[in-house]
């Protein structure tokens, strides 16, 4: 199956629900283009989440946020990453588990979020957001008392240095939405949203010169979400307000893994075999995503707020590197794909302006 995204029909769904007439703006103190002004002195209306001055034409062009998260993900599936090793005349054997993933667990990470709101004069807005965050973690093994299988091709590494395994994710979303604000505190949002989890777990030496090997799960979701914003309470120049979205999603999955050649010496005939483990497999899955946020806001100007809140994200439906080990072997393709539940959450701090 082939799916495509064509940005012309998107956008056209988008604006479709453009076509009703504003009538009370949610959390904002703008008022529809070239309409009469309120009967009263210019003056800042400290009621609206986008406050502005009342002066002729549009009360707001536009509305801009940069928001720096502090997140925490969940672990992988409990895997092992290094055992016992023990030599018995030439064959390596490995035993007791010494590490698993959960070993790497990630630590709290800064991500950041960017925000693009467009005032349409029937209530009807374009919000445009971005975030990005990356996760790292890593662990140093002895490869004299340690090691771990590499698929059929047995213990690595093959002789007795050092070795690292690091575990690294980044999760990029760019979404677009259509904000109606035609009720007084509640506005549905509808849109479409691009999602990347790049999952990746690699093995190298110590001080990096050695490449032993990697694992790649790319999963790239496509889909539309359906969610609402709402001002859950007004005190003049503060607020509190939250945002709910749901969607469900394509997810186009790359699985890969890559190292360098392995040469296997028969321990019989002698014959040394030159194998290269590089593969790469890809599926197609429906996924799951749901986030909800959390903020108080405090206006410190016209147009300047400081905004405190907790975010909370889950992508259900999507692969990760580690947990393939269990029932996919990456070199030959055998078994089946393993998917599992990641989720995000934590606080952020961050600026509003609005012209």
């Amino acid at each position: 199956m082939q799916f495509r995204i064509r940005v012309p029909i998107m956008l056209g769904l988008l604006m479709a629900c453009c076509q009703a007439p504003g009538l009370a703006q949610i959390n904002t103190g703008w008022f529809p283009h070239h309409a009469p002004l309120p009967p009263v002195e210019p003056c800042f209306d400290p009621r609206p989440i986008l406050g502005c001055y009342r002066d002729p034409g549009p009360c707001w062009l536009g509305q801009t946020s940069f928001d720096v998260l502090l997140l925490d993900r969940s672990d992988a599936d409990s895997q092992a990453i290094a055992r016992t090793r023990t030599t018995i005349g030439v064959v390596e054997t490995l035993g007791a588990e010494v590490a698993n993933t959960s070993d790497l667990g990630f630590p709290v990470t800064a991500g950041f979020r960017f925000n693009l709101a467009l005032p349409g004069k029937d209530g009807c807005d374009l919000v445009f957001n971005y975030l990005g965050s990356n996760f790292e973690s890593s662990r140093t093994f002895d490869g004299a008392t340690t090691g771990y299988p590499y698929f059929e091709f047995g213990t690595w590494p093959e002789d007795d240095s050092m070795y690292q395994t690091t575990y690294e994710s980044t999760l990029t979303s760019v979404e677009l939405n259509s904000r109606l604000r035609h009720w007084s505190h509640v506005a549905p949002l509808v849109g479409v949203r691009y999602i990347q989890l790049n999952d990746v777990l690699s093995h190298t030496s110590t001080d990096g010169a050695t490449y032993f090997d990697e694992t790649t799960a790319d999963n790239e979701l496509w889909g539309f979400q359906l969610g609402a914003e709402a001002l859950l309470w007004d005190g003049g120049s503060v607020r509190l307000q939250t945002t709910v979205k749901a969607g469900v999603f394509y997810n186009n999955l790359g699985l890969r893994t890559t190292s360098g050649d392995i040469d296997i010496t028969d321990p019989v005939t002698m014959v040394t075999t030159t194998i290269d483990p590089d593969s790469s497999f890809a599926t197609e899955h429906i996924s799951y995503f749901g986030e909800i946020n959390l903020e108080l806001a405090y206006r410190v100007g016209p147009h300047w707020s400081i905004r405190v809140g907790y975010a909370a994200m889950c992508l259900d439906g999507v692969a990760l590197a580690p947990d393939q080990f269990d029932d996919f072997n990456l070199q030959s393709g055998i078994g089946t794909f393993d998917y599992g539940t990641v989720l995000y959450h934590g606080s952020y701090i961050g600026l509003e302006a609005t012209w």
